[in-house]
């Protein structure tokens, strides 16, 4: 499908094809007749990608702040290879559209294929033949509403907002700042809802199109424009100034200061320079407000994307409400969009469109729209995928297909597979396409499909690499093992313990080997840490992380990812596991501050064995930038051990001590990979045969869910496995059952063997 991208390195607009997105969960697939083109928000945008890097600095301070930041606490290269990384990924524009259903995911409801809608929101709401929006930013659009016009609901809701926050009843005195498309929009809302309002703005042009449509508009280079606005209420300021323009300067909040009443209500909604001066804020005594997007519910992740509402009686006027209100006024005609006169390109010619947003003498416009043909189809469900039963080990040349293709996977894993010799890329898969079709081109993947399904489908991979987020993990693995080809999954194997059952089922059904992303048990001063170990000797093992604070609007801390604790801390549950000779029998999780395990930044776990051992794992995520990140300490009869960032292992034994240094500090992912590709071959894998134990990894996991469990209700947990197939696979008789456990290197009988050993 087509889709506009801007390069964020040169500011270049394209029209590129990639793969249509999929309906996730809670969202919907819409195909676009329309598409909005802000001519400020995205002005903006481009400019900035169009300049220097020095320039971007300048005009992004925030994102200089984030740098320096990144550079603290993981280092110059590392924030280099982002930065840079960031610059070569296009990113697609536009954030208001509006079209017709073509599908609609699991757990919508109110949203039916076939239905024309309006849809809002950055990253979602793109210029793009086919988009996929969370239902809460999805709007139906009433009768007797044209698509096109539908297209303008999302400005619309910015404009609203920016009333709400004024808190004016109808028939109050408000000035509206800046005449661009959210202020022209402004100006009809206020007129529907009976406000006595005027607008201001520098452009002849735009005052102009303001009284085209019957509103009262001043020059802002007018002489004695304050004096002319008051004497148009006669003598009386305004209750509420709402500033929608887009400068630099401070201006528009200084005139502000002049044209509202004492006590009055200054709503900031564009970006303007906020300087307000003394004399009049003061001895007035005017409040400042900010208008924030859409509405409530903008940037909560929760509200957004996982479809959480708000209680009605608190938040009555969400995101959500303000979109389908802006669409009840314009099919009622108290909100006529006609009169912005918009213009229009077909979607193949949006650089065109773009480039008309930049100043000429022509005057400037508010509103740009982009038409799609209408014509786009989504791509035929393939058949699903039926694994034969039998692995059969490839012979010649590995073939590596991905599902997601973020960060980690093309900053850590790629470049190891790409080093490993008789390795090919076959295909890349992703959500919304984009990240899929930028790195498959990037790495040479050999297609980009148009969607996991058709991936597995094609039969064109020797192994599937699961790299996606958290929360699809568990859906994705038992998918591909059931197709019958070799797994790799990133931790976690999954986040409940109804995905590890059905991950643990397909794996024992498929006959396909299968790793798991728990790259320390693969690390040099790991392994060696193992071997020097006295064997079957019960253990005590300290394992300190300082992983430093996530913001709170990380995406680990949506509640369909797990947190940290289901997402990273399970890294240092199966590092325990992998040390400690027996099985994990009970798991108490303590966290600092709130209990819930989706928010929690820090949590402390005492994990105990069936053999005597003993295992706390300290996880620190609340630590400044520049504390060592990990510390291991083990202790056994005879023999005390510490490893210091993977930088060095030491060894006390016999009253000496032996210090192994190592550099860079390898966590053990140029062994992991190199150890799939032997896995997959069917080759021996030698030392690295413990490591690539899928049972114990399985074990980890189920672990980490039991962890979270205890973090709730605040108890000591047991870890035996309660489901039929995870029982099998870990060893055990039964559900519950005390049976012996396959610890690494030693595999389980049966099915287990079979692929654990192949």
């Amino acid at each position: 499908m087509k889709t506009v991208l801007l390069s964020p390195r040169t500011g270049v607009i394209t029209v590129g094809d990639i793969p249509a997105p999929e309906a996730t969960a809670g969202t919907v697939l819409i195909r676009n007749e329309w598409s909005l083109i802000s001519a400020g928000t995205e002005r903006a945008t481009v400019s900035t990608g169009a300049q220097s890097l020095i320039g971007k600095a300048r005009q992004r301070p925030d994102q200089v702040a984030q740098v320096i930041d990144s550079v603290r606490r993981t280092g110059l290269a590392e924030t280099y290879r982002t930065v840079k990384d960031r610059l070569d990924r296009p990113v697609q524009l536009g954030y208001s559209c509006a079209g017709t259903v073509l599908r609609a995911g699991e757990g919508v409801e109110d949203i039916r294929p076939g239905m024309r809608v309006a849809a809002a929101g950055a990253r979602y709401a793109s210029h793009a033949e086919i988009v996929a929006v969370p239902r809460n930013l999805v709007v139906p659009v009433p009768d007797g509403v044209d698509t096109q016009w539908a297209a303008f609901a999302t400005v619309g809701a910015i404009a609203l907002q920016g009333i709400h926050q004024a808190e004016s009843v109808p028939g109050s005195r408000i000035a509206v700042i800046g005449l661009g498309l959210v202020g022209q929009l402004t100006l009809q809302l206020l007129r529907a809802y009976g406000y006595d309002a005027v607008g201001i703005d520098p452009d002849p042009a735009m005052v102009a199109l303001a009284e085209s449509a019957g509103l009262v508009a001043f020059p802002r280079g007018a002489d004695g424009l304050s004096g002319a606005v008051l004497r148009h209420w006669s003598g009386a300021g305004a209750d509420a100034v709402l500033i929608t323009a887009a400068t630099p300067s401070s201006d528009p909040v200084e005139f502000a200061g002049h044209l509202a009443r004492d006590r009055a209500t200054v709503v900031v909604v564009g970006d303007v320079g906020v300087t307000p001066p003394r004399s009049s804020y003061y001895h007035k005594e005017l409040s400042i407000r900010y208008a924030r997007s859409y509405g409530p519910g903008r940037y909560d992740s929760r509200f957004e994307e996982g479809g959480h509402p708000y209680p009605e009686g608190y938040v009555p006027w969400t995101e959500r409400r303000n979109l389908a209100e802006v669409l009840r006024l314009t099919a009622t005609g108290a909100l006529d969009l006609s009169r912005l006169d918009p213009r229009v390109f077909p979607v193949e010619d949006a650089a065109d469109a773009y480039e008309s947003l930049k100043p000429s003498p022509g005057g400037r416009r508010v509103a740009l729209l982009l038409r799609y043909p209408g014509t786009a189809e989504l791509p035929s469900p393939p058949a699903p995928p039926a694994g034969s039963g039998t692995w059969t080990a490839p012979r010649g040349t590995v073939r590596v297909a991905a599902i997601g293709a973020g960060n980690f996977a093309t900053r850590t894993l790629f470049p190891e597979l790409k080093r490993e010799p008789g390795v090919a890329f076959s295909w890349v898969a992703g959500g919304r396409g984009l990240s899929a079709a930028h790195q498959g081109r990037r790495w040479g993947f050999r297609t980009v499909a148009d969607s996991v399904d058709s991936g597995l489908a094609s039969g064109d991979a020797d192994c599937v690499m699961v790299l996606s987020r958290h929360d699809s993990h568990g859906r994705y693995a038992a998918g591909v093992l059931r197709a019958g080809t070799a797994l790799y999954c990133e931790k976690p194997l999954g986040l409940t313990e109804e995905e590890l059952e059905d991950v643990a089922d397909a794996w024992l059904v498929s006959g396909a080997p299968a790793m798991a992303g728990f790259n320390r048990r693969f690390a040099p001063a790991v392994r060696d840490l193992r071997a020097a170990l006295p064997t079957g000797a019960p253990l005590q093992v300290v394992y300190r992380v300082f992983a430093g604070r996530l913001p709170a609007d990380h995406w680990y801390f949506d509640p369909r990812q797990g947190g940290r604790l289901l997402g990273e801390v399970c890294h240092f549950i199966d590092t325990a596991g992998f040390l400690v000779p027996g099985r994990p029998v009970g798991v108490r999780a303590v966290g600092v501050g709130r209990g819930d395990p989706a928010t929690a930044q820090s949590v402390t776990l005492q994990l105990t064995y069936d053999d005597g051992s003993a295992a706390c794992v300290v996880y620190g995520g609340l630590t400044p930038p520049g504390a060592p990140k990990e510390l291991l300490e083990v202790a056994a009869d005879g023999v005390a051990a510490r490893i210091d960032d993977f930088r060095s292992l030491t060894v006390w034994k016999g009253g000496r001590a032996a210090t192994t240094a190592y550099r860079g500090g390898p966590k053990g992912h140029a062994a992991e990979m190199r150890g799939l590709v032997r896995l997959v071959r069917g080759e021996p894998l030698g030392g690295a045969a413990a490591a690539a134990d899928f049972p114990s990894a399985l074990w980890s996991s189920l672990v980490a869910c039991r962890a979270a469990r205890s973090l709730t209700e605040c108890r000591v947990v047991e870890t035996a496995p309660a489901t039929p197939a995870l029982a099998r696979a870990l060893g055990c008789a039964a559900p519950g059952a005390g049976a012996a456990v396959p610890k690494p290197g030693r595999p389980a009988g049966g099915a287990a063997a079979a692929t654990a050993a192949s």
